[in-house]
């Protein structure tokens, strides 16, 4: 009987520390190292995200251009600029050295619209996953970085592809946030004075608006620093990222990246 009460007590103490390991495993905090990892980095591709290409395009033609079959040629192809286009798997910036492949625009069934095939050479923006590019910061905020491109496209850097074993989130105090407001607002003023912004465009209902006009990119709730140094990421203006994915909304394209 003794030996059986021993054993018992063997195995008792035994579920014990096996419960205690599982709750140590559990209450073990994830390392940064370990969320660093598990960003998804693309494979680094060289290169540029604009690239020239000559293309067949089919342009629709509307009745009216029967008679100027280039004037229904440019009005397509301009509704094309800015865009994104499947075919041509990029955002059209700008065309030349157009050529008609036919005299004659087809017509089918009872559409009145005329189709011709074209050829064009096109510049396009084309980002793939994997480019390392580099953009003007426009908000800084503890769930993202966002970004303008050449004045053009929109990036953005989710919190969660920002490593925290480099970068963290500084907060800034109510002091900071009054003194920046203060200086957004001298430039505005300064601008508006010097002409480079016109002040008959601001109105008193709309006070924020000479503020974020300013550029000032720390103006905000915070910043992302450096950890050890606290340098700002912003601290030139611009923010070099490697592209992750593309996003396309309609025939808008835009950018997600990731910090190294």
């Amino acid at each position: 009987m003794g030996e059986k009460r021993k054993s018992h007590t063997g195995e008792a103490s035994s579920k014990k520390s096996k419960s205690l390991k599982k709750a140590n495993s559990k209450s073990a905090p994830v390392s940064s190292e370990t969320r660093h990892i598990s960003i998804p980095y693309p494979e680094p591709v060289d290169g540029s995200s604009f690239t020239e290409c000559t293309s067949k395009l089919t342009v629709t033609l509307a009745p009216v251009h029967s008679r100027d079959l280039w004037a229904g040629i440019h009005e397509t192809l301009n509704s094309m600029l800015l865009r994104f286009v499947p075919q041509v798997r990029g955002v059209v910036l700008s065309y030349s050295r157009v050529k008609p492949l036919s005299d004659t625009a087809l017509m089918f069934h009872d559409s009145p619209f005329g189709q011709l095939d074209v050829s064009a050479k096109l510049l396009l923006w084309r980002p793939i996953a994997g480019m390392t590019l580099r953009g003007s910061i426009n908000v800084q905020s503890p769930d993202h970085v966002g970004l303008l491109l050449w004045d053009t496209f929109n990036a953005s850097i989710p919190a969660s592809f920002i490593p925290k074993n480099k970068y963290e989130w500084r907060p800034f105090s109510d002091e900071e946030i009054s003194a920046r407001a203060s200086m957004a607002i001298q430039k505005a003023d300064s601008s508006a004075a010097d002409g480079t912004i016109d002040s008959t465009t601001q109105t008193p209902e709309q006070p924020s608006m000479a503020v974020f006009e300013t550029n000032d990119n720390k103006f905000g709730s915070g910043e992302w620093v450096l950890k050890g140094t606290s340098e700002s990421v912003g601290s030139s203006g611009s923010l070099e990222f490697v592209v992750v994915d593309i996003i396309r909304a309609n025939d808008v394209l835009s950018v997600t990246g990731a910090l190294r």
